[in-house]
């Protein structure tokens, strides 16, 4: 009876158990379930959108949707061309100098110099918490909302050469001239030279400058910058300079240089003399891998030279088009066309070997060296452009260029013609410049009046901006993700709202650097149908595809501020005779803005604020010199 009533009392501690283990199974099995409803309710509600706790430098952009992002780093790019980028160095006698470099090259629509890659941060932002294994995607957001950050760093573009340029402005007068031991040949054919001795001194380092500028810039901080002064110490000097003469003798014996390049179309060879005396100002020293100092070719002016090359070289790629008849049919009829691009930095590097192996008493050097030509294959090829099911009119675009110049005109008429048919893949994101240029005299565009700085001066291709206009409303029209748009920097009636002729709707593009872009997320192809009528001196253009239930509009520009131009500039200069006289008219300034309104194909509503300022800028009059005898105001113009 003792043996039964142990095994009953064991059975009933053993169900007690098992049951405790199937409550706690039980319930951490509906926490998991709870857990992953909420997580995936979570994911849900930001669907497309930051998980909160996401940082952009210092800038939350929790519950930020892509776009939202851009605009954020894009209104530090506005500021940037507004306001500039501050910097502080010291002068000689250590007394603080402070002075601004603008993100446009000084004031230059042509160049911008520092830009935030907007694409690049808002896109990783949004995927913050999206990528890996399934458990880092279950984790991670949890963990950015409870620790907020990580805190991103927008990537920083810059055009260093143009910056060194700007900078070199501020920064020469800071420092002394400092190099290395080099040679000046007067006459090779006499060995007549001259040793320039070495000098060390004080210096700017302009990649420490960029770096400094990208710590800044990332994180969306427009703080002044302090920048200081490198000692600099010469690695070739004035006796290895004289040392490395001994060679030079035999440098010279092995005389001219020469280039040749096989034409593939043709098959005809051409061949460049390079002349010794031609090219003895190329030659500079340095220190091969053995430290010893060795004759080379300058690369600056040897690309130099090969850039004066490229025009009879350099073949853009043709992709294959649609056109659109005046029925609205779209056929093809261009053919794609394989390109040719001049290779300057392999060409480069061949020649400068070559140049470099005289240096080694080597027998049977090369005198001569073949361009490096690269091919460039189209994007679209008659191929690839079937079944695109391009059906339905997305939207369009207008403006007027009226009593524009004749020059003007057939700038314009040109970039129609070659815009039409255009095919734009899914995903891509458009470029004008891509698409109508290069602004070339050998594609056909003539020199007209653009605006450079303070100058409305002539420049091929000139007119370019009333194409950048007329895409940036189809594209609004046609409920399209604008990527990259920027403003005149001065107000230009052609591109005047038509309702109440305020500035705001408008979009440069100036090769290479200012480009009204635009991306196509339909999921299909695009075809752009471009117009122009004479008669009504407008232009008209239409984007076709497939109609997804997408719309677009935007509302008339409002000005929020009229800047006064301000007072005349007279300014003397000897381009002009004695009695003559020309002047440039004033502009006003403006702030202005209006809203871009999306409808998605899901129906979610987008609006998109577009702000623009305008520089004011006096009436400017140049007089020949002798014409007045009071002092010019103002700063002349190049």
């Amino acid at each position: 009876m003792k043996f039964v009533a142990e095994k009953n009392k064991s059975k009933r501690k053993d169900w007690k158990w098992g049951k405790a283990v199937l409550i706690f199974f039980g319930v951490v099995f509906s926490l998991i379930i709870i857990a992953s409803a909420i997580i995936v309710g979570y994911d849900l509600a930001y669907i497309d959108r930051v998980y909160p706790g996401v940082y952009v430098g210092d800038y939350n952009v929790g519950g930020f949707k892509v776009q939202d992002v851009k605009n954020l780093v894009e209104n530090f790019n506005n500021r940037l061309s507004r306001d500039g980028l501050e910097f502080t160095a010291l002068d000689a006698k250590n007394q603080p100098v402070n002075f601004k470099i603008n993100s446009i090259s000084a004031g230059d629509p042509a160049v911008e110099i520092i830009r935030l890659d907007s694409d690049a941060v808002s896109a990783e932002a949004v995927k913050m918490g999206r990528t890996g294994s399934l458990l880092r995607q279950f984790w991670e957001p949890i963990k950015i909302y409870f620790f907020p950050g990580p805190h991103l760093k927008a990537p920083v573009v810059i055009d260093k050469e143009k910056l060194k340029e700007a900078l070199k402005v501020y920064l020469d007068p800071l420092t002394n001239s400092s190099h290395n031991a080099n040679i000046k040949i007067n006459n090779p054919y006499a060995l007549d030279y001259e040793i320039i001795p070495e000098q060390a001194g004080q210096v700017f380092n302009y990649d420490n400058i960029a770096d400094k500028i990208k710590e800044k810039l990332i994180t969306l901080s427009i703080s002044p910058i302090s920048i200081e002064r490198d000692q600099f110490f010469p690695t070739i000097k004035y006796d290895d300079a004289k040392e490395a003469t001994g060679n030079l003798p035999m440098i010279i014996s092995y005389g001219d240089l020469g280039l040749n390049y096989v034409d593939p179309g043709s098959g005809i060879l051409r061949v460049w003399a390079l002349k010794l005396e031609d090219f003895a100002s190329w030659i500079d020293l340095m220190r091969d891998d053995n430290n010893n100092v060795i004759f080379v070719l300058n690369e600056d002016k040897v690309k130099a030279f090969l850039e004066t090359l490229r025009p009879a070289l350099d073949i853009p790629a043709e992709d294959a088009k649609f056109q659109v008849d005046d029925n609205g049919h779209v056929r093809e009829i261009v053919s794609s066309k394989s390109g040719l691009s001049l290779n300057t930095d392999k060409t480069f590097n061949d020649l400068n070997q070559v140049f470099k192996e005289r240096n080694y008493h080597t027998e049977d050097i090369a005198k001569t060296v073949s361009l490096t030509v690269d091919v460039k294959e189209p994007q679209f090829k008659l191929a690839d452009l079937n079944n695109l099911g391009i059906v339905d009119i997305i939207g369009e675009g207008e403006s007027t260029f009226k009593d524009s110049h004749n020059n003007r005109i057939k700038n314009i008429a040109n970039a129609v013609q070659r815009l039409n048919g255009s095919l734009i893949k899914p995903g891509e994101e458009f470029s004008t410049i891509k698409y109508a240029g290069p602004f070339t005299a050998e594609n056909g565009f003539l020199p007209e009046m653009v605006i450079k700085g303070n100058a409305i001066v002539p420049e091929v291709g000139g007119g370019m901006c009333q194409i950048g206009t007329t895409l940036f409303r189809m594209a609004m029209n046609s409920g399209m993700p604008i990527t990259e748009r920027r403003n005149h920097s001065l107000v230009v009636s052609y591109y005047a709202d038509p309702v109440n002729g305020n500035p705001g709707t408008d979009a440069t593009v100036y090769e290479p650097s200012l480009d009204f872009k635009f991306l196509n997320d339909t999921g299909n192809y695009l075809l752009l149908q471009t117009e122009i009528s004479y008669t009504q001196q407008k232009l008209i253009f239409t984007l076709w595809g497939t109609n997804d239930g997408r719309s677009g509009s935007y509302d008339h520009p409002t000005v929020t501020k009229w800047i006064a131009p301000g007072n005349e500039q007279d300014i003397e200069t000897d381009k002009l005779k004695p009695g003559e006289k020309t002047c440039q008219s004033a502009f006003r300034g403006a702030v202005a803005k209006f809203t871009y309104t999306r409808i998605t194909p899901s129906g979610e509503k987008i609006d998109q604020v577009f702000e623009s300022y305008y520089r004011p800028l006096p009436k400017i009059c140049m007089y020949g010199k002798g014409t007045v005898t009071s002092t010019a105001s103002g700063t002349p113009m190049e």
